[in-house]
């Protein structure tokens, strides 16, 4: 009896001494944060979603490099022509429920997110442009056809794709697929949206999967002992879910979660206290307004030129950013594609004055109107920025008041409705990727310039790193000569965990990934 009594002792201090604990964080705080999304209708909160479910393709811990780590395809090369990518898969990957992933769960996701009726915002790219070079994606997006016969399953563990025209960086639209299963999926197409199905019954391939779920409140997550890597150490991982980040950061600072995206300014708070850890990267997300070209006034350059001359970004990276911060001549977010002989336009309220004069001279007049500045960002930091913004551009005449709301009720007024002037937002981008349906014909818009066609057209076509390198700094350079937007700068950006987590790790990448964060190997030792 003894002995059973000391064997039972021991197993359970060897069970204690294994136990992950229970790590809390709010994943979903910032910009790279979008809360209860689900995949293919987000355009952030990666950092979540990634826990649950696993494109083909990740990224590094620094953002930097594509990578098979911890993604479902192993390798990935094009044909000579780059018609055809073929993607060689995981062996040995199962679902959470046990069953096997194949090949045929990656054309059947294809097919269910490109259905002509899910309403989604995105398709299978990471960005919103619609896979059009998939063959045969058009004709089945479109209800005429059964299938994507561009998506090819040649057995079990290899899959095609086959496009219309040669991409050499094919690969990189892929980093946000996630793979979704086609035994567990009982809902219609329709339904994606409105389907229960993601909070209640959740099936994927990542470390974590679903346990409980609370609206507005939380997302629990429990290992997934058949992930392929090896089941998480953790014993629980929870998404708190809250109204801004000051709110999260006074969880932090009570105990009540371990982790959350900060700002700047509140990082710097972190930085000496030995009870937390600070993480900090670049955010590869350009800042700028987007001008409407459907209210005339921003058709005019001299008024885009104004508007850049009126703002102070000196002062506002000098003082509001403490230096946390580069400006940046166009939307990309990559310092490798800006050209050396950009331009800046240096704070000069004076030659802002005179070009608004000139224009309006000429019938065009934003003096004498009164604008909003929507924008998504709610941090103190950001309502810093924009009424630093805001006394810069009265200054020059210009009166326009900052407006702090959600990011979905942004979504319908700038993206959905286009009811806006001007607005304060971030533009991410990758290594390989940077989206162009801002300036491409059709764009939402109203910008009118079909050299941008072209330009876009000729970064498309290239092969070779060194002419993607070549066409891209090309579209930087006139982006900026014609300040098409206002582009301010690039940050960095930040988030704070509690010390002692074992290999934990945050990288601030835009839209929040996805990258390898080896997540299964967190560790409280609780």
């Amino acid at each position: 009896m003894k002995r059973l009594l000391l064997a039972l002792f021991a197993s359970l201090v060897l069970t204690a001494a294994l136990a992950g604990g229970t790590l809390v964080g709010g994943f979903d705080v910032g910009p790279g944060g979008d809360p209860q999304v689900v995949p293919f209708n987000n355009l952030a909160g990666q950092t979540w979603l990634v826990k649950m479910y696993t494109p083909l393709i990740m990224m590094t811990p620094d953002f930097g490099e594509h990578t098979s780590e911890g993604a479902l395809a192993t390798s990935w090369e094009p044909n000579e022509d780059a018609t055809v990518w073929t993607f060689n898969l995981r062996e040995g990957v199962k679902w959470h429920d046990g069953e096997p992933f194949t090949a045929s769960d990656v054309k059947f996701t294809v097919e269910l997110v490109s259905a002509p009726n899910t309403g989604l915002a995105r398709s299978i790219y990471s960005s919103t442009d619609k896979p059009t070079n998939i063959r045969g994606w058009t004709a089945y997006n479109e209800g005429e056809a059964d299938e994507v016969e561009g998506i090819v399953v040649v057995d079990d563990l290899t899959v095609e794709f086959h496009l219309t025209q040669g991409n050499a960086r094919f690969f990189d639209a892929l980093r946000w697929f996630y793979i979704l299963p086609e035994h567990a999926i009982d809902f219609e197409p329709s339904e994606y949206l409105s389907t229960d199905w993601w909070f209640t019954r959740a099936v994927g391939t990542g470390p974590f999967k679903l346990n409980a779920f609370e609206k507005d409140q939380f997302m629990e997550l429990v290992p997934n002992e058949l992930y392929w890597d090896g089941a998480p150490k953790l014993d629980k991982l929870v998404n708190r879910y809250f109204g801004d980040e000051t709110a999260a950061v006074l969880a932090l600072s009570s105990g009540d979660i371990d982790f959350t995206y900060v700002s700047a300014d509140v990082a710097a708070r972190f930085q000496d206290d030995p009870d937390f850890e600070v993480y900090a990267g670049p955010s590869f997300v350009a800042n700028l307004y987007n001008f409407n070209y459907q209210r005339e006034a921003w058709n005019d350059i001299r008024v885009r030129q104004a508007i850049m001359h009126g703002i102070d970004r000196e002062s506002i990276l000098r003082d509001v950013f403490n230096g946390t911060a580069q400006a940046t001549p166009c939307n990309d977010p990559y310092p490798a594609f800006w050209p050396e002989d950009a331009e800046y336009y240096e704070y000069d309220p004076a030659r802002a004055r005179q070009l608004l004069a000139e224009a309006a001279a000429d019938g065009i007049d934003v003096t004498s109107v009164n604008y909003e500045i929507p924008t998504y960002y709610t941090s103190q930091l950001a309502k810093d920025i924009l009424i630093v913004m805001q006394a810069n551009l009265a200054e020059i005449g210009v009166n326009a008041v900052p407006l702090f709301i959600d990011v979905p009720s942004w979504r319908v007024k700038v993206d959905q409705n286009a009811d806006f002037d001007f607005t304060y937002r971030g533009y991410g981008a990758g290594p390989a990727f940077i989206g162009t349906d801002w300036y491409t014909e059709g764009n939402q818009w109203g910008l009118d310039d079909p050299t941008y066609d072209e330009l876009v057209a000729n970064m498309n076509a290239a092969f070779t790193p060194e002419e993607y390198q070549q066409a891209r700094t090309e579209l930087c350079r006139y982006q900026n000569q014609q300040a098409t937007f206002a582009y301010f700068w690039v940050s960095t950006r930040y988030g704070v965990a509690k010390a002692g987590i074992d290999n934990f790790h945050y990288f601030p990448a835009p839209g929040g990934g996805p990258y390898v964060d080896n997540a299964h190997l967190w560790d409280k030792g609780e």
